[in-house]
């Protein structure tokens, strides 16, 4: 099985970024993918190099600031779900960059986007990192209560963030904190920081359960002083720039969702048809075969719904409901089809010599980043 459901017609440029992720995806990302996840605190920075130098740590960048110019959600899309059939870990540390260029194609100056997304392209690019939870502050990101104090010339930002992805190895950072901590959402202002900065420092790499080639730290700031000029946007409109930031990397994270469940099921499906007990393969087995069936199935509708949340975005609609949807749907299928392909294998499936039950691991972070899927019930049941 492939996703084989696109958004007709692709260009000849979306057709050949497509194979060359398809591409590297099955010689380079998929061969690493149990050897990263043993290193268990090492980023693979050599992959991530490799893929800057044909283009894809940058193609969703603007052109005009030296990116691919991909900008489009649907071709994310379509990316991220080839990158992360490969593993789903590495194949989000490649496509990090966005995660952060988002906020500031939201809410930054021309000249900010000059001086902070054009080291993010080319060979060589800087790594990059997002800072909004905290040990108190999760799924309540307007909860968060790292201060920004106005000083002479620009900001103080005092305070602790957690769970950051690539905290300590990213060059930049985009902070969010409190300038008006009598408030909630409308308190919360967006920052552009690097790393060095006096009184910011990191704690040590986070433990995790799965997709381990994005390493994790808490984040400490301690008076670190920030020009005025590294604010990005107004005042208050941090918040904004947050949700809509979300509403992007929600859909592309279905993707890579949906692409973690496309690996897991073709990887039963092959061992459904070799695998033979009682005198038969065990795909004519109906209990076996049914639920391949459920999963080939789910795969479909999740990436259906991630590709009509993708086609709706580009087209300049309102798509938070539909982004909470696609999130949803594909993480909860990438959970249930990853069990399902462990079920398949039986013994081996529990066994690390097979790569399902490290999938099975790496599905449940999709089920929990960037809105748990609580809180993706939550925006949905409001927009109804």
């Amino acid at each position: 099985m492939s996703t084989s459901i696109e958004p007709w017609p692709l260009t000849d440029e979306q057709r050949a970024i497509v194979a060359l992720c398809r591409d590297f995806a099955t010689n380079e990302i998929r061969p690493r993918g149990r050897e990263v996840d043993e290193r268990d605190v090492e980023s693979p920075l050599d992959l991530f190099q490799a893929a800057a130098k044909v283009g894809i740590t940058d193609f969703m960048l603007p052109e005009e600031y030296g990116g691919g110019g991909f900008t489009d959600v649907v071709t994310q899309c379509l990316v991220q779900e080839q990158l992360c059939w490969g593993d789903p870990g590495i194949g989000n540390f490649l496509c990090s960059n966005g995660f952060f260029a988002d906020p500031l194609l939201e809410l930054g100056t021309a000249e900010q986007k000059e001086r902070w997304l054009r080291p993010l392209t080319g060979p060589e690019p800087r790594y990059t990192a997002l800072a909004t939870t905290e040990p108190g502050s999760g799924s309540d990101a307007a909860s968060i209560t790292t201060t920004a104090t106005r000083v002479d010339g620009g900001y103080s930002i005092t305070g602790q963030k957690a769970w950051i992805s690539n905290a300590g190895l990213a060059d930049q950072y985009v902070v969010f904190a409190k300038t008006d901590p009598a408030q909630r959402s409308s308190g919360v202002t967006a920052f552009l920081l690097r790393k060095g900065a006096e009184g910011m420092s990191f704690g040590e790499p986070m433990r995790k359960m799965g997709q381990r080639a994005i390493v994790c730290r808490e984040v400490f700031f301690d008076d670190v002083y920030v020009p005025a000029e590294d604010r990005l946007g107004a005042e208050g409109q941090g918040f904004h720039g947050l949700m809509k930031t979300f509403d992007v990397s929600r859909i592309v994270l279905a993707a890579a969702a949906t692409g973690l469940a496309r690996a897991a099921y073709e990887y039963a499906l092959a061992y459904a048809r070799d695998r033979t007990q009682f005198g038969k393969p065990i795909i004519e087995h109906q209990a076996v075969a049914f639920r391949l069936a459920d999963m080939a199935t789910r795969i479909e509708s999740a990436w259906l719904l991630t590709l009509h949340a993708a086609r709706r975005m580009d087209a300049g609609v309102d798509t938070s409901k539909l982004a909470a949807m696609a999130k949803l749907q594909a993480s909860e299928t990438a959970m249930a089809v990853t069990w399902g392909a462990v079920q398949t294998l039986g013994g081996w499936g529990y066994s690390r010599e097979y790569p399902v039950e490290q999938w099975m691991r790496d599905a449940k972070l999709e089920e929990i980043e960037e809105g748990t899927s609580d809180i993706m019930r939550l925006v949905i049941s409001r927009r109804l």
